[in-house]
């Protein structure tokens, strides 16, 4: 396809040093310029954070002027938001009605599940930009939305990224058996304080039998590089996500657990057998299975880690930022996708 100009709007985390060079932002960032298309980035949060006036609360009406500004200079083809909720409908209406021939589109993580954390906040939050843009895209299969057309809405997959992702854990013995991540607050840094997390309930029923490497559940979570270097010290990973499972969601950490070359386990009920086969990834039923699984692939750790090595290759294959950035911009643009890929074709 031709090459276009894309105005990306999302936040690439400046403000935090580096904490989360890893974030989704940066790289479906990166895969857009691989696949040869001239980005221009515009970092919401951090624009509103730097620009503080007790007359425009939250920085809105300085980084709509801002947004408006790099329209004019760059004339974008494709405006991409990435999570850009410093925004209200007025703005939005504004960028549509003015620039009504240059293409809107959003990318949207975090869970839509009616049954999971903060539903109707995200679903509102979704829905502001979803009724302005051309093309969506989420990490829930859209066909368990009820609220969003399938012919303008779309799903992805977390991406994985080579150039971040590229530990192979598979390849050599770990001194820690099981790691695990989990957070609630990713741009504060820290837990949220008397904040209940339900993973934490399967957490402490996990099986004894084993040496685990947890962060965010008594101590807090951990980022930048300490995050990668905590991860390469183990061999297995749970796939834990907020909320009741829902088909195809997850937290955007199973890129990082895949994509590192963890054994990785993840709940059946997250339909990844479309994506998956079971020498590729360890599905559980329930906790008993759970844990059941885990004693036998720590004594089995040749099968481990064929298993780790199968899933690895599999994500990187079909879950890559080059591929989904590529969905994203034809998609958007209205360009028809031939593709063997299941998600794509979903």
């Amino acid at each position: 396809m031709k090459k276009i100009k894309i105005l990306h709007i999302t936040d690439l985390h400046l403000r935090h040093n580096g904490r989360l060079f890893y974030s989704t932002g940066k790289k479906l960032n990166n895969g857009l310029i691989l696949n040869g298309h001239n980005v221009l980035n515009i970092s919401d949060r951090d624009i509103t954070s730097q620009k503080r006036n007790i007359f425009d609360i939250g920085s809105k009406k300085f980084l709509l002027e801002q947004i408006l500004k790099n329209i004019e200079n760059f004339k974008p083809d494709l405006i991409l938001f990435g999570h850009v909720d410093r925004l209200d409908y007025e703005s939005f209406l504004k960028i549509k009605e003015k620039y009504n021939n240059i293409r809107l589109a959003q990318w949207f993580l975090d869970p839509l599940n009616i049954k999971g954390p903060d539903f109707e906040k995200n679903k509102n939050r979704f829905f502001l930009k979803y009724q302005f843009c051309d093309a969506n895209f989420v990490t829930t299969s859209v066909d368990v939305l009820n609220f969003a057309n399938q012919n303008k809405t779309f799903f992805i997959p977390n991406p994985i990224d080579p150039s971040i992702d590229r530990y192979r854990n598979y390849n050599t013995k770990k001194p820690i058996d099981m790691f695990i991540a989990i957070s609630h607050g990713q741009h504060r840094g820290i837990l949220k304080r008397d904040y209940i997390d339900d993973r934490v309930k399967l957490i402490n029923k996990l099986t004894k039998k084993i040496s685990y490497n947890i962060f965010g559940y008594k101590n807090n979570p951990v980022w930048g590089q300490n995050y990668f270097d905590e991860l390469s010290k183990c061999s297995m990973s749970i796939n834990l996500s907020r909320g009741e499972p829902i088909k195809h969601y997850s937290s955007d950490r199973i890129a990082s657990l895949l994509g590192n070359g963890l054994l990785t386990f993840i709940h059946e009920k997250y339909e990844y057998k479309d994506f998956f086969k079971n020498n590729q990834i360890v599905f559980y039923k329930n906790l008993k299975d759970l844990n059941k699984k885990i004693i036998f692939y720590k004594k089995n750790p040749n099968v481990l880690k064929k298993i780790a090595e199968n899933g690895c290759k599999r994500a990187h294959e079909i879950f890559n930022n080059k591929i989904i950035s590529d969905f994203i911009v034809k998609k958007s643009m209205g360009i028809k996708i031939n593709s063997h890929l299941k998600w794509i074709n979903e």
